[in-house]
């Protein structure tokens, strides 16, 4: 097929193969624009271009100038940091922009206007304030309520989050924030504390519309750090709780302006009731992609791509009863030894992935630069079918860590993310 300029998708960031492959199965050209375009990603695009993406005037003038002046088809991006830029982007460039508005984008992107806004038109969220100093934060804690939560205004993956039960705790917490910040606005975010289950919700929403693909019950360590643990399908509400929590999605997303695009929104159940923890305009990381297409027979990264190009959605693909998603973790420090389980492109085969090769070092899930090594996703009828396959694959990769001298060592690993959702 010849392309022209006219036919062609700028892509910010991405690392999955998938990304790409579906712009060209579809019949585009793929521009991918990066701070640094990682190697891998190379074959997968055809035109790489290193960039400064905080410079929303040099990527546009770069677009431009690739494009010899000609719109491109679409601006998309599955990474959230770059969700503003891409919304920006799609607007100033595009002859019919589509997809997530810049006031959508910035609205979920920054969990303080998310918070504003969904206080503003009446819907349950924590009791939150937004602080710029570390004695800021504790006076804003003391008129909320210990327990507390300090989190960054637009991190991801629950970088920087971290439960607080004193002032002492809440000026370290916020303290490390503004000493090496992970997002791009100012201030920190102390809020509530929701003592409950939580879940993921997917979702879908076109012209108006939004239908909830997946809703997951999440499970995560307990606090001070909070590093994902798994997630279950189905999530174990009733009928009434599992009809309360859509009615909310469905109020949610609107008020935040999203439309023709995809979320992924993290709820909390609370003894009196559902209250909104995040919501990201962004599919979900890690494998809980392949986890909703299995349950809901949408494909997120095919929907919103489709979405961002104005093309009809494709058929739906079969169902799954059960599914499970559990992560790789550790509880003690040293080096990770285990068996390589071959891939496979059998129908509801599990998913393995391991982020660290045999050999290399491993923390606890509680350390800082520990977390998420791998992930398990497993498929079935019933949840005793999914309890037989995670534990055929964990006894054939045969997990195991070696006790290690000198652990200074320990510390860096081949992960480029230590979380992912």
């Amino acid at each position: 097929m010849t392309h022209t300029p006219a036919a062609t998708v700028v892509v910010l960031g991405g690392r999955s193969e998938r990304e790409f492959s579906i712009v060209r199965e579809l019949g585009y050209r793929v521009v991918l624009l990066d701070e640094q375009v990682p190697w891998h990603c190379m074959p997968w695009v055809d035109v790489p271009i290193d960039v400064d993406v905080n410079d929303f005037t040099a990527v546009a003038d770069v677009i431009r100038d690739d494009l010899r002046g000609t719109p491109p088809a679409a601006v998309l991006t599955h990474t959230e940091p770059r969700l503003p830029l891409m919304a920006h982007l799609s607007n100033a460039l595009c002859t019919t922009p589509r997809g997530l508005t810049e006031q959508a984008a910035l609205n979920c992107r920054d969990k303080w206007r998310t918070r504003t806004t969904l206080k503003e038109h009446g819907l349950p969220v924590p009791a939150f304030a937004l602080a710029a100093t570390a004695e800021e934060a504790v006076q804003a804690a003391e008129e909320i309520g210990f327990p507390v939560i300090v989190k960054p205004r637009d991190g991801a993956g629950a970088f920087g989050v971290r439960l607080a039960t004193d002032d002492a705790e809440v000026t370290g917490a916020v303290t490390a924030l503004l000493d090496a910040p992970p997002g791009t606005v100012t201030g920190v975010l102390v809020e509530e504390y929701v003592d409950g289950p939580e879940y993921a919700v997917q979702t879908l929403t076109q012209n108006g519309i939004t239908r909830v693909l997946s809703v997951f019950r999440q499970y995560v360590t307990e606090p001070p750090v909070f590093v994902e643990l798994g997630y279950d399908h189905p999530s174990g509400l009733t009928e009434p709780e599992r009809s309360q929590l859509d009615d909310l999605v469905q109020q949610v997303l609107p008020a935040l302006g999203l439309d023709n695009w995809i979320s992924h929104t993290q709820i909390r159940r609370a003894a009196e009731g559902f209250r909104v923890i995040e919501v990201n305009a962004r599919r979900p990381g890690g494998r809980l992609v392949e986890m909703t297409t299995a349950v809901s027979g949408v494909d997120m990264t095919e929907a919103v791509t489709r979405l961002a190009l104005g093309l009809p959605q494709a058929p739906e693909q079969p169902t799954i009863a059960c599914a499970r998603y559990s992560s790789i973790v550790f509880d003690t420090a040293g080096t990770l030894l285990y068996d390589p389980v071959p891939v496979t492109d059998e129908a509801a085969a599990p998913i393995v992935e391991l982020e660290v090769d045999p050999g290399e070092p491993v923390l606890p899930k509680e350390h800082p630069n520990g977390g998420v090594y791998g992930r398990i996703v497993v498929f079935g009828r019933t949840p005793l079918e999914m309890d037989e396959a995670e534990q055929a694959v964990r006894d054939r990769l045969g997990l195991r860590v070696t006790a290690a001298e000198g652990l200074d060592w320990i510390g860096e690993d081949s992960r480029e993310f230590k979380s992912c959702c």
